[in-house]
């Protein structure tokens, strides 16, 4: 395993992290543990899931763990919920949930322009002189947002935003995955190559998630299946179904035979070649893919088989 860094924590990340959102089966935390996976994004919207990784936090050694964990997303009745009453509410319901005093790394899982970033952030660094946030950022938060928040910050001698989880990865996001207007930001596209920029030269970490594209990267589909489509979920469909993914995953395929790999490690390292402080969020209901999954720091790619895998060269 490889371990970067993220301001205002002061515990080695793991690069791959695991996605605990369906998790119902805490041997997956232990195999994602002994693989050297020592962190896990969870978030108040999952609810039980977030309950069960509390159940095995219990007891452990939390010097060595970084629990990641979102917070004030919508619901049907709730449009409107990045606000400072909603974010102190969902940070109380995770810290209990998980049973620990202070979460590592805790991110608005969405925005809305009606907030006012200074609020939050004033919120954000109160719970943080309190004691129970070290790092923050936001989730589904432009470039653009997260700016106006760290001017805000850098104004009010106040700790600034120092990660962020959009969706990247080699397949672009095309669509909402969850439809319904959830706000998903992605870096993905010619159309967010400002972002890309911005990331690079701020350094702020990129907790990517859907990183092998809802299952369409991770090497259960074929790109020859003829009804390859009806193997994503329809948040896959809506979110990445196209024929510019579809020729990605064609093209991990044959590079992946070349170097010995799997398509998963592959379309994982292609993320870790993005002159990025790059962290994949990865799911799956496997131990043994997990270990596997870890694989993906040891393949090398070159600029020209990175460029050639995102479709910008032919050749």
């Amino acid at each position: 395993m490889k371990y970067g860094t993220i301001s205002g924590l002061d515990k080695p990340v793991s690069r791959l992290v695991l996605g605990c959102a369906d998790l119902k089966d805490t041997a997956l935390l232990d195999a994602a543990l002994d693989a050297g996976v020592n962190t896990f994004d969870t978030a108040h919207v999952y609810g039980g899931s977030e309950a069960l990784l509390g159940r095995w936090l219990k007891g452990r050694d939390l010097s060595r763990l970084v629990i990641e964990t979102k917070g004030c997303h919508p619901g049907p009745l709730h449009p409107d919920r990045v606000t400072p009453a909603c974010l102190r509410k969902d940070v109380e319901t995770s810290l209990r949930r998980l049973g620990v005093d202070c979460i590592d790394l805790f991110l608005l899982h969405r925005d809305s322009r009606r907030a006012e970033v200074g609020e939050i952030v004033e919120t954000l660094n109160d719970l943080r002189k309190q004691g129970k946030l070290r790092a923050f950022g936001g989730s589904n938060w432009t470039a653009e947002r997260i700016q106006e928040a760290n001017d805000y910050a850098a104004a009010h001698g106040l700790a600034p935003f120092t990660v962020s989880s959009p969706h990247f990865g080699l397949a672009c996001q095309i669509g909402d995955p969850w439809g319904g207007g959830a706000g998903c930001v992605t870096l993905t596209g010619k159309g967010q190559e400002k972002e890309r920029v911005w990331y690079r030269e701020s350094g702020t970490a990129v907790l990517a998630f859907s990183s092998l594209a809802r299952g369409l990267l991770s090497g259960k589909i074929s790109s020859a299946d003829s009804n390859r489509a009806d193997k994503l979920d329809a948040a896959g469909r809506r979110g990445y179904d196209c024929p510019e993914n579809w020729e990605r995953l064609s093209r991990a395929e044959t590079l992946a035979k070349e170097k010995g790999c799997t398509v998963a490690q592959l379309s994982l390292a292609w993320l870790f070649h993005q002159d990025m402080n790059a962290y994949a969020i990865f799911s799956t209901g496997s131990p043994e893919r997990i270990t596997a999954n870890c694989g993906a720091l040891e393949v090398a790619l070159t600029p020209e088989e990175c460029r050639w895998l995102n479709l910008e060269e032919n050749d």
